[in-house]
């Protein structure tokens, strides 16, 4: 169910390839796990870590992810906080796709295919920070890169097969947002902002960026939908890419309450192990939620939707 082929032409030589995920925040918890599980199902995956990660750390996660069964495994580093780092990371992504894919590197007119994102990352900071280009780093960590890594590997994932985007939100997600100008508002000196920001308070902020992910998810799927492709391909390129478009399927969920070390640290150790935080891996491989199957745009928290 994890492989299967694409070909040049109707008739040409058939290649079969596994299929691709990338994970963000792989390196522990739940993304490991996730990747765990992955490997175990034979993908091809790109896991992402931080730049604190030591050669020792990632040299040992890619070898075991591999012994579980992985078709191939990469890691790619970036800075989640720095939107610039996100954007190299993309391109990252694309690289090691090409290689993967058998690809001329500087081939640019060649857009390798991903078949799963996985948005997982985020943070919950006991202390208000800020983010390289100056907004609050639990909506720039939380919010602002999936949206830009989600942007910018989007021509992938229309290559890919039956391809979805999984973005991790949560039940502590807030009801409502507030001004988003203040929300989002701008560090531009040491002790001045663009407009006047909100009071910072760690569980209100995290409880904003998991909405957030809920509602970048629900619009994402709503403009697939409707998108229409005017120019830049053939017809019947064109054609189909427009289909992959409006069938990648965009998910988001509740992953549980699990003891990760964001859970041990904004509300102690009330949840269950890592071990078991399955509903990540469960949006992004079961046909029960394949395009069709679930509304495109839901979130999702135990077995309901």
């Amino acid at each position: 169910a994890f492989y299967y082929f694409t070909s040049a032409s109707a008739l040409s030589s058939i290649t079969y390839r596994p299929r691709t995920v990338v994970v963000t925040g792989a390196t522990d918890c739940i993304g490991k796990h996730t990747a765990e599980k992955l490997s175990s199902d034979g993908y091809a995956i790109i896991i992402h870590g931080r730049k604190s990660q030591t050669d020792s750390v990632v040299t040992s996660l890619v070898k075991d992810l591999e012994s579980r069964g992985a078709a191939s495994v990469a890691y790619v580093q970036a800075d989640l906080n720095d939107l610039q780092e996100v954007e190299q990371l993309a391109q990252s992504v694309q690289d090691q796709l090409k290689t993967w894919q058998q690809v001329e590197a500087d081939d640019s007119s060649h857009i390798p295919s991903l078949d799963v994102l996985i948005n997982n990352a985020g943070v919950f900071d006991p202390e208000p920070r800020f983010s390289a280009q100056g907004y609050d780093s639990t909506m720039a960590i939380n919010v602002l890169a999936p949206f830009v890594l989600t942007r910018k590997l989007l021509p992938c994932l229309v290559r890919g097969n039956e391809a979805r985007i999984i973005t991790t939100s949560s039940i502590s997600q807030s009801r409502e947002l507030p001004n988003l100008d203040q929300l989002f508002a701008k560090k531009v000196g040491k002790n001045d902002f663009d407009v006047q920001p909100l009071s910072y308070s760690a569980h209100s902020f995290y409880s904003y960026s998991k909405l957030g992910d809920l509602m970048f998810t629900a619009q994402l799927a709503n403009l697939l939908s409707k998108y229409q492709i005017t120019h830049g391909t053939s017809a019947e390129n064109a054609q189909k890419l427009l289909e992959n478009m409006r069938r990648i399927q965009c998910l988001t969920m509740d992953p549980g309450t699990v003891n990760t070390k964001m859970l041990l640290a904004g509300w102690g150790a009330c949840g269950i192990p890592v071990s078991k935080a399955n509903n990540t891996y469960k949006l992004a491989t079961s046909e029960d939620y394949a395009w069709g199957r679930v509304e495109n745009g839901s979130y999702h928290f135990g077995w309901g939707a």
